[in-house]
């Protein structure tokens, strides 16, 4: 025997689904046949049977319609509670009405007052709009005039767009030639850093050559002063030299011209004593010319 249990869940429920779309198109009014159910969710009788018993059971119970009559006692009250909602009715009417009217009076005066405010601003905007017409006319007027104005504008416009096209393509030229000349002048920039350079190193070689100049001109100065130095001495020389030359002289006339008579000394001392003095007196001369070549010559090389 077939059992509730053994039958598989997937089965049940493609049955109970089955009557309660059948239930439902029926709207609920009686449960749906068991030929109907089995052909539907393709089961065997029994299969069928025992499902649709389980669905049933789970299924709310439908209360029965009531009759179309109404019962007297439910009548008589109504008619009773009709009659007293009614002379309710009639007061709150009336009390509403009366609201109404007065609230229709307040309105009506205050339609009158606004009917007032809109003739007048009717009237206004009449005015303003006449205005606005007049200041329309001159407007189109005025831009009739001025598109005329444009077109017999347009040719020279069409030639003012050429000349600006030629311009901008001049300014094309003229920023690519920008581009070169700041090239250009970064380069010459870079040039006269260089010479900057080079010029402070040339200017801290002029103070080294003005240091070196002065330095010559202070060691010009000293030799200058021994050169003058060295004139006088060789001009002192020479008159010692002179004045030595001419005191031999004199010395060696008076020696010539004294008697033998006179003479004490032996002819032998006063020879040695001529030879005595010729040779100082050479010796003196050739210290002199000595000591004159030397001054010549420190003369010249200063």
């Amino acid at each position: 025997m077939v059992n509730v249990d053994s039958i598989p869940v997937e089965v049940r429920e493609r049955i109970h689904n089955v009557a309660s779309d059948l239930y439902a198109k029926n709207g609920h009014q009686s449960f749906p046949a068991l030929d109907e159910v089995r052909k539907c969710a393709n089961v065997d009788m029994n299969v069928a049977s025992l499902v649709l018993r389980e669905w049933r059971k789970i299924q709310p119970v439908s209360p029965e319609p009531l009759g179309n009559k109404l019962p007297v006692p439910v009548e008589e009250a109504g008619l009773v509670a009709i009659q007293a909602v009614w002379m309710h009715a009639q007061q709150f009417a009336n009390q509403h009405l009366r609201t109404a009217q007065a609230g229709w009076q307040t309105e009506r005066d205050e339609l009158d007052a606004l009917r007032a405010e809109l003739a007048d601003a009717f009237e206004r905007q009449a005015a303003e709009l006449e205005a606005t017409s007049q200041q329309l006319s001159m407007v189109l007027a005025l831009n009739t005039r001025q598109q005329q104005e444009l077109e017999r504008a347009a040719p020279r416009l069409d030639e003012s767009a050429n000349r600006l096209g030629q311009t901008e393509s001049r300014l094309v030229g003229v920023e690519r030639e920008l581009s070169e000349t700041h090239e250009k002048l970064a380069q010459s920039y870079d040039e006269l850093r260089a010479l900057r350079q080079q010029c402070d190193e040339l200017r801290k070689e002029c103070d080294v050559l003005r240091k070196q100049q002065t330095a010559l001109q202070e060691e010009l100065r000293v030799q200058r002063s021994d050169k003058e130095s060295a004139h006088r001495a060789v001009a002192s020389l020479r008159q010692q030299l002179q004045e030595v030359t001419t005191e031999h002289a004199g010395e060696s006339a008076s020696a010539a011209s004294a008697p033998p008579a006179t003479a004490t000394v032996p002819a032998a001392a006063k020879e040695q004593s001529d030879l005595e003095a010729a040779a100082y007196g050479q010796s003196v001369t050739g210290r002199l010319a000595t000591s004159s070549r030397a001054a010549d010559m420190i003369v010249r090389s200063r």
